[in-house]
């Protein structure tokens, strides 16, 4: 009987050890990004295709500003240090575009969703992040990784794309593993 309580508890004990150290590894990955989070002012086409070319013009901005960076802590300052500039590329375009929304460009934490950037998953959770939100904020939006600079344009809502989508290709990893498997015996 003891045997077998100790048995448990030595299983309990490595379980919520094992979950506490992935916790503390998933946080420790995240400190290593810093997004890049732009939201429209609404669902209307128009404010969608605003949306994208400040896009553009943002990124294109932080691709010249953010060369030589060497962690997410420095991206993260420089990107603090950016954010009047961030702000009047925003409002340029806004105003090239015939609109006069608001833009705020904010650097902090924020909520993503999973999302998969190439071979890079990032997992569902907070990261820092550089917001700009035109307008109310109220529209469909658009991320990527800004540091590491995996932010490449795309005609897409896609944010990154790795490769055309012709050379693209679809692998099941668990049928990989078996097939590795099953040639092994």
């Amino acid at each position: 009987m003891i045997k077998r309580t100790l048995g448990i508890m030595i299983v309990i004990i490595a379980t919520l050890t094992g979950a506490c150290w992935g916790q503390s590894r998933s946080d420790m990955q995240k400190e290593q990004y810093l997004r890049l989070h732009v939201i429209a002012n609404s669902d209307s086409q128009e404010d969608q295709t605003l949306k994208l070319k400040v896009r553009d013009a943002i990124v294109l901005h932080c691709r010249k500003e953010f060369t030589a960076v060497a962690d997410a802590r420095e991206a993260r300052r420089l990107a603090e240090q950016n954010i009047p500039r961030m702000q009047a590329v925003a409002r340029q375009v806004i105003k090239e575009q015939g609109y006069d929304y608001p833009v705020q460009v904010l650097v902090g934490e924020s909520e993503f969703p999973t999302r998969t950037y190439g071979e890079l998953e990032l997992p569902q959770g907070r990261y820092q992040a550089v917001r700009i939100i035109i307008g109310q904020g109220q529209g469909q939006n658009w991320w990527c990784v800004l540091f590491p600079p995996l932010c490449l344009v795309s005609d897409s809502e896609q944010g990154i794309l790795t490769a055309p989508p012709e050379n693209a290709e679809v692998k099941f990893k668990v049928l990989e593993l078996v097939q590795e498997i099953a040639a092994d015996y």
